[in-house]
């Protein structure tokens, strides 16, 4: 099971990597022309949201210092969680540090550590 875990994360992380290296254009250039432009969106604008979300996700795929204590806020504030929670159990970023080694990738977000 780690195995698989381990390839979808290099997956992932290289598919970040991926998306933080290239404009919002080239990504809409390798997408389905069908995707990138149809009855819902135009071309120009899903590269002007291209360009919006590519600032959410981390191109090393890290849980950044402070994420997971924000995501644990966030599901109290709406309900989902109702006690107390150890998030050194509930993520890990030791798949994400990995998949950047394979990958040949530097990491430059400051990590979360075991506590959030």
């Amino acid at each position: 099971m780690a195995d698989t875990v381990q390839k979808v994360v290099d997956a992932l992380v290289a598919t970040m990597h991926g998306i933080s290296t290239h404009s919002a254009a080239d990504i809409a250039n390798k997408l389905p022309a069908s995707f990138v432009s149809n009855q819902l969106v135009t071309r120009a604008d899903n590269i002007s949201a291209l360009n919006e979300d590519k600032g959410r996700f981390l191109p090393d795929g890290l849980m950044p210092a402070g994420g997971p204590m924000t995501s644990l806020a966030t599901d109290k504030l709406v309900g989902n969680v109702k006690g107390s929670v150890d998030l050194s159990k509930t993520f890990t970023n030791d798949f994400a540090v990995q998949a950047n080694k394979t990958e040949g990738f530097k990491t430059t977000t400051p990590p979360a550590g075991p506590s959030g």
